[in-house]
């Protein structure tokens, strides 16, 4: 009988069981911020966010082989939200490797979101592996690459640079918002949650603040827990004089580095205050099948979700009505009509396609090409601009 009959999938029922995936997980991924498995176990279960059953993990009688979690958040997609399963922390115990445990896992993750009414699962995946179960590229991060001797010489900004605290979680989260809130793939937070994020960065290097002459926090530059490093987690800035301070205290921090990089869009306004005030070369990296990558789950949640968004997004640049069909699936939806409305044209999608126009991962007229895909040539021009590109970004701290 193969290996996998046996394996049975479910979540974890137990504090014993719970201990024992997060021990699992906390061997395999070394380099996880969180120093031991307890730890990073009470960080998952005492997030604001946090669903029962959420731990997922694969058993050979009594003994739990591996697993994963299937966070669930709020993604927004322009001004709509969409319900996600954010899949992380996919393990599989040594000894069983190579024997199916990981597929299994995987498809249980799909069903899983599609019960759970999640309209798409979202990941970071290593490389060829998780296109085999639907996900497609749908982000490519941007990195800024400043020289660091330019930046220690430089002028002393006129503002100050300290470590947050607890109480400066309001300061982050209204950063936050101001600056990547707008991107398509950020999240929907809380004051809460954004508490229960700074509480963990304490513990290690905690993000740093740019204060004005009056102590108003006006950006934030969050650096790697277990060292500073040249690359930055995430920044931002409201003006260039919060942009020079941490730039100088990353500086700083890296001294043994020749350049430092933040990763930012490239519409960004931390972005533009860089690019107006000093040298620096942009890298965006392209790797297929890598990365940030997303699928469809339970679609009708996902097409009801972003039909408002689509049908204004219609209205404002016109065209002709349609109906939107993903590729195999029952569900439609009228974008610019009734949903009862008869004879309209179709526009057929699959699910690849959708993710990357949802994501503005590529524009219409090129997933117009994919295998699959049908777009009626005077829609074309519409879609192209109902599905904008560009505009997508996760951030740092978003991460999982």
């Amino acid at each position: 009988m193969p290996a996998n009959d046996a394996i049975t999938i479910r979540s974890a029922a137990t504090s014993f069981e719970l201990d024992a995936f997060f021990q699992l997980a906390g061997e395999t991924f070394a380099l996880n911020t969180l120093r031991d498995a307890a730890r990073w176990r009470q960080h998952v279960e005492c997030a604001p966010d946090y669903v029962p059953g959420q731990v997922r993990c694969a058993f050979i009688a009594t003994t739990l082989i591996g697993g994963y979690i299937l966070y669930e958040r709020a993604m927004r997609i322009g001004f709509v939200t969409v319900p996600t399963g954010c899949f992380a922390s996919l393990v599989t115990h040594p000894d069983w490797r190579g024997r199916g445990v990981a597929t299994a896992l995987m498809h249980d993750g799909i069903e899983r979101a599609i019960e759970r009414r999640l309209g798409l699962i979202l990941l970071d995946g290593i490389a060829g592996f998780y296109g085999h179960f639907g996900y497609v590229d749908v982000l490519d991060i941007t990195r800024h690459i400043v020289s660091r001797a330019h930046v220690t010489a430089m002028p002393r900004s006129q503002y100050t640079v300290r470590p947050a605290a607890l109480d400066d979680a309001p300061a982050l989260f209204e950063l936050y918002e101001r600056h990547y809130a707008s991107y398509s793939g950020s999240f929907v937070r809380t004051i809460e949650w954004q508490r229960h994020d700074l509480a963990l960065r304490l513990e290690g290097n905690p993000p740093r603040l740019a204060c004005d002459n009056s102590g108003q926090v006006r950006g934030y530059l969050i650096l790697p827990s277990r060292a500073s490093g040249n690359h930055a987690v995430e920044a931002a800035a409201d003006d260039w004089h919060a942009a020079l301070a941490l730039l100088q205290h990353h500086a700083a921090t890296a001294r043994e580095a020749a350049e430092i990089d933040w990763p930012l869009p490239l519409d960004s306004p931390t972005f533009y205050t860089l690019a107006d005030h000093m040298n620096l070369t942009s890298r965006s990296y392209h790797h297929p099948d890598e990365g940030w990558m997303a699928r469809p789950a339970h679609l009708p949640t996902l097409l009801t979700c972003i039909g408002p968004l689509l049908n204004e997004r219609r209205r404002t640049v016109g065209g002709e009505a349609f109906r939107l069909r993903i590729a195999g699936t029952e569900p439609t939806l009228a974008v610019g009509a009734a949903a009862d409305a008869p004879d309209l044209p179709t526009v057929v999608l699959t699910p690849r396609a959708l993710m990357q126009l949802l994501f503005g991962f590529r524009p219409a007229h090129w997933v117009a090409h994919y295998p699959g895909v049908c777009i009626p040539p005077a829609i074309l021009p519409a879609l192209d601009a109902i599905f904008p590109t560009g505009r997508a970004w996760i951030a740092g701290s978003d991460a999982f």
